[in-house]
């Protein structure tokens, strides 16, 4: 999802401190919203109103509620932490993980609040990451890598 805007095929093997800083934060993006998840309950749209979606393999595995999205909020919160990496591609990285939690709405998987809600949730888990020692060290990791990359 964000090696086009960010102009470089990203992989565990190329940018592994990056790696490590995304898996690190997509657990806490995650975590965002569980307890708002599990209050509201909300039944996904294709399952209220007994409609397919556009990936009608992956409906089976998606029965969880619906509000807020943690792929969206996972995606937004990755997109928030590239743009501290690489400000100058901010625009774009900002744009592909705000497609990103769309795409949830167009496929049918969520409501737009599900997705407009997660997006909060994911700007005060960034805000909240800030105050960890661990992710900011990961963080200038990740930082010295991709410049490093982006020399070569």
């Amino acid at each position: 999802v964000f090696s086009q805007p960010i102009g470089m095929k990203l992989s565990t093997d190329k940018t592994p401190e990056l790696a490590v800083l995304v898996s690190y934060i997509i657990t806490d993006a995650s975590n965002a919203t569980r307890k708002a998840k599990n209050h509201f309950n909300r039944l996904r749209p294709f399952l209220y109103f007994n409609e397919g979606t556009l990936i009608p393999a992956e409906e089976e595995s998606h029965h969880t509620p619906s509000y807020p999205s943690s792929h969206s909020a996972t995606g937004w919160t990755v997109a928030l932490v590239l743009t501290e990496l690489l400000p100058e591609r901010a625009e774009l990285i900002l744009k592909a993980g705000y497609e990103y939690g769309q795409s949830r709405v167009i496929a049918g998987y969520h409501y737009q609040s599900d997705v407009d809600v997660a997006r909060l949730a994911a700007s005060a888990c960034v805000a909240r990451l800030h105050a960890d020692e661990n992710f900011q060290k990961q963080l200038a990791k990740a930082k010295k890598e991709l410049q490093r990359l982006r020399v070569e």
